[in-house]
């Protein structure tokens, strides 16, 4: 039992002198296994992309620590099957005086360890979709600053906001002011922009998206 005992020294309490704590039939005691793992999949469908690659170094633990469960549980019925085998009953006569042995339990198979995969093999399958999610969520959370020291929202929405103003104020000259709601201020807050500004802050902003999305 001791040499498969080492096999879980990872996952078991030791004692000062760095051996098995175990129990009378000489079973470990597991040390408490990681707690808070997510679902990767789920995660990356929620577009919640911002610690992956820690809940990705969570997942590799939480595998090993299911293998150390199952091999704990393994290590629990390997010992009962070897006590129940090592304690058989004598054989009993039938009516016809044919003695019938009791059959030993057959040994319980070991579970294998599986490889401890990084955080870049567990993500790998989900490479492209993560990278559209960053790449989206950068343009979602853009901010371009002008020459004027002012920041404006550079999200699509944004884009488009800047578009529908120029449009209505084609007809406005370069200094004329267009009340805004910068990324300076708070949301609904107004700053009187001139429309120079709004002209190179659409064009900062177009500019910025045209490279996220590696539009020429």
């Amino acid at each position: 039992m001791t040499s498969k005992l080492e096999k879980i020294l990872d996952f078991i309490v030791l004692d000062a002198e760095q051996n098995p704590v175990t129990n009378e039939q000489g079973l470990p005691t597991l040390l408490q296994g990681p707690v808070g793992a997510k679902s990767i999949p789920d995660l990356i469908a929620k577009g919640k992309i911002e610690n992956l690659a820690l809940f990705a170094e969570l997942q590799s633990k939480t595998e090993q620590w299911e293998w150390a469960y199952k091999y704990y549980d393994y290590l629990v019925e390997l010992n009962e099957v070897k006590q129940y085998n090592a304690n058989l009953p004598e054989p009993v006569a039938d009516e016809d005086g044919t003695l019938i042995e009791v059959e030993p339990k057959a040994l319980p198979t070991e579970p294998l360890r599986p490889a401890v995969r990084t955080v870049d093999e567990i993500l790998e399958p989900y490479k492209v979709t993560i990278f559209k999610l960053q790449r989206q969520s950068q343009i979602d959370n853009a901010v371009v600053e002008i020459s004027t020291g002012k920041n404006f929202d550079a999200d699509e929405k944004s884009i488009t906001r800047m578009a529908n103003a120029l449009i209505k104020h084609w007809q406005l000259n370069e200094d004329d002011t267009i009340l805004w709601s910068t990324a300076d201020v708070a949301t609904g807050v107004m700053v009187e922009c001139t429309k120079a500004e709004i002209v190179e802050a659409h064009s900062l902003a177009t500019d910025h998206f045209a490279t996220a999305w590696n539009i020429d």
